[in-house]
């Protein structure tokens, strides 16, 4: 292998950890609102149940 194809391959390395870090980075966020959306619901369905059984 010349230096060029090393520099080459560190280079398809990094872009490929970066691109990878990106991408869980960004399917994190939409997960956590995915959960968020969720535990609203779980939350305003536990406060209607508690509303009838006050009533």
């Amino acid at each position: 292998m010349k230096d060029h194809d090393i520099q080459l391959l560190a280079l398809g390395a990094a872009f490929g950890m970066h691109l990878m870090l990106l991408v869980h980075i960004a399917f994190g966020v939409l997960d956590d609102r995915r959960d968020r959306k969720t535990l609203r619901a779980a939350e305003a369905k536990l406060e209607a149940a508690r509303e009838k059984a006050s009533t």
